[in-house]
């Protein structure tokens, strides 16, 4: 068994971040938000001088990496807090971002309602998911509960139906808040696709136009198949996304120095 699964899902609360190389963290704001978020409802206690030891680690990092500042995304930046306050950090680089990909499905694992949501300590299921994909020459792992996707091994499932309406898993269903979706929610609607909440059913999926997954690393990617079975046809919401982000991770306002972030 596994040291996570061991510690339980209270054991520590952490959050992955785009990262420049140096000492910028893309939506660092909305990362912290969620993290202290996600740490009370899992009873961690995050430390108040977070980013002085965040800039010490990072300095650390950099030393045993030896990365260099790129705002061009390429890298991420895992920060963990443990239950007994230590916090440490560990970088690597993006597998694939921005492409067509195929996934399958994978049973979904479950935890209490407080900690379905939420990015926690008993993270292995999430990691076996990816590891299952990767097995089977796949690239994403879709985690479906009582007949419906809820997410996806390390990135959010949209998807559009053949009325134009970006559908994603209602909270309650037990999927990660998503920060890339949080980017892109208003700038969706206002390019006039309406969001909905709900469950992504077989029904739903069978008739997708579109299924796409949005994450910090893997940017916006059109699924081609599931389960070897194609799905969709249109490539309208993958494409809008990725130029969206393309533009939000060029704005210089969206990265935090963690230096100057007190």
């Amino acid at each position: 068994m596994s040291l996570e699964r061991l510690n339980g899902p209270r054991s520590e609360v952490f959050t992955t971040a785009l990262w420049d190389g140096a000492f910028a963290i893309a939506d660092w704001p909305l990362h912290l938000k969620r993290l202290s978020e996600h740490a009370k409802l899992l009873r961690i206690q995050l430390p108040e001088n977070l980013s002085e030891r965040m800039e010490a680690l990072l300095k650390q990092e950099i030393a045993s990496k030896l990365t260099t500042a790129n705002r061009n995304p390429g890298l991420l930046l895992k920060l963990k807090c443990s239950k007994s306050g230590d916090i440490s950090v560990d970088s690597r680089t993006i597998d694939f971002r921005n492409e067509d990909v195929d996934a399958i499905t994978i049973e979904a694992p479950r935890w209490s309602a407080k900690v379905n949501g939420t990015k926690h300590g008993d993270w292995q299921a999430y990691v076996d998911a990816r590891s299952s994909a990767e097995k089977k020459g796949v690239d994403v792992a879709l985690l479906v509960h009582d007949y419906a996707i809820v997410d996806a091994d390390r990135a959010l499932p949209v998807v559009l139906d053949e009325d134009g309406v970006a559908w994603v898993a209602a909270h309650n269903e037990g999927g990660v808040k998503s920060i890339t979706f949080e980017i892109l929610s208003n700038k969706l609607q206002d390019a006039g696709i309406p969001i909905q909440y709900g469950r992504l059913n077989e029904r739903l999926v069978a008739r997708a136009a579109e299924i796409i997954t949005l994450g910090s690393g893997t940017g916006a990617c059109r699924i081609l198949s599931l389960d070897d079975e194609p799905v969709g046809s249109g490539d309208m919401l993958s494409s809008l996304c990725q130029t969206l982000l393309q533009q939000h991770y060029q704005n210089n306002e969206t990265w935090t120095d963690v230096r100057l972030f007190k």
